[in-house]
């Protein structure tokens, strides 16, 4: 994992912590604490005893770099008790103190029931939109039980907000991640390529022609999600609404080149 300078978390702590709010339990973290989180090129376990977490944790001088446009895999561990537990991941992308903004937060799932020595893990996705600011911001894990879960699998989440004063049980943690600038935002485009793509605007389908052979592509939309992927020449584009997305291509050559497509 990427650690500050100890200046530097001096800094982190000053200009952040300040800012962002904490959420509440009513019973704390006991056999309910996260136990290790793993993004980017952090993984940080945590105490796993009962009796020695507190519900609240902060790891903002742990920080991995992720870049706008891409997508990075998270994995979540930790006990649960009786109850499962919801896991949900906050972003501040745009740098402004909250974690409340359209894009900032992520489901990542449900933790079953287990104690500290078999504790389980949970995988999900995280995409950072490529119009995030750039630069130093924070993460936060949170993970509650959810009681309805004991008994409905299909459950609604628990975590509202990353402020919630209502969660039941469970552990926050805060790290800080530094995001860099998208190679995928509109200004880097690729003005001229051998890719081909036609018809475009586009109805329906578009044809990917390049002359040093397709390897595959990937369709984003403007806020750096990828929405599909594939290796065919044809990219089927019906399920996708009118506006403007972003194709990747990668040939053979292990070049990539990025254009525009409109959708009518």
């Amino acid at each position: 994992m990427k650690k500050l300078s100890t200046l530097s978390a001096v800094m982190f702590y000053l200009m952040m912590n300040a800012q962002y709010c904490t959420p509440t339990f009513q019973y704390g973290s006991d056999s309910n604490m996260i136990t290790n989180v793993s993004f980017g090129t952090i993984n940080n376990t945590s105490p796993s005893q009962t009796g020695t977490t507190q519900a609240y944790e902060n790891f903002i001088s742990l920080s991995t770099d992720v870049k706008a446009g891409n997508t990075y895999q998270i994995s979540v561990k930790g006990p649960s008790s009786t109850f499962p537990s919801d896991v949900v991941v906050f972003i501040d992308f745009n740098k402004n103190g909250s974690f409340g903004d359209v894009g900032e937060s992520f489901t990542i799932g449900r933790l079953g029931a287990a104690n500290p020595f078999n504790a389980m893990t949970i995988t999900g996705a995280i995409a950072v939109p490529a119009n995030a600011t750039p630069g130093a911001t924070r993460m936060r894990v949170l993970k509650n039980t959810n009681t309805a879960a004991y008994s409905n699998p299909n459950a609604a989440n628990s975590i509202n907000t990353a402020c919630d004063n209502g969660l039941r049980a469970g552990q926050t943690e805060d790290y800080s991640v530094n995001i860099l600038a998208s190679n995928l935002a509109t200004s880097e485009v690729t003005k001229k390529s051998s890719a081909r793509i036609y018809p475009n605007p586009t109805s329906g389908s578009v044809h990917v022609k390049t002359g040093e052979g397709l390897e595959k592509y990937e369709v984003y939309n403007l806020a750096g999600q990828k929405l599909t992927e594939g290796t065919s020449g044809v990219v089927n584009m019906d399920s996708l609404t009118s506006g403007t997305y972003l194709i990747k291509i990668y040939t053979r050559d292990k070049k990539s080149i990025t254009e525009k497509i409109i959708k009518q």
